[in-house]
């Protein structure tokens, strides 16, 4: 024969068991939501990121090209006729008995 506090123990074992499994539940629940916020705002700043990260490759693409046409230009400043074409191009120079003619730009 069992004692009452026995028997106090197993009737008030399945409304524990519930207990429990609501807290579990709500748990479950509070985590989830954690978890789903917390995964919202990663995607915002993983988009974020890839556009930032395509700003940064078009950038690198023209700092490419500028850095390639610096070199060549570079490599052509080793030619003393690139050079002397450079001089009368830019400074206007001219060789001893030559004659410079500048043609007025027309206005459309």
């Amino acid at each position: 024969m069992k004692t009452k506090a026995a028997q106090k123990s197993t009737k008030s074992s399945p409304q524990g068991s519930k207990r429990r499994l609501r807290f579990l539940v709500v748990l479950l629940l509070c985590f989830m939501s954690w978890a789903g916020v917390t995964i919202w705002d990663q995607f915002g700043k993983l988009n974020a990121k890839s556009s930032e990260v395509e700003e940064l490759k078009l950038q690198l693409s023209d700092v490419s090209k500028l850095n390639a046409d610096t070199k060549r230009e570079i490599a052509r400043l080793n030619d003393t006729e690139y050079i002397e074409q450079k001089i009368r191009q830019d400074l206007h120079y001219t060789k001893p008995g030559e004659t410079l003619f500048f043609v007025p730009k027309t206005n459309p």
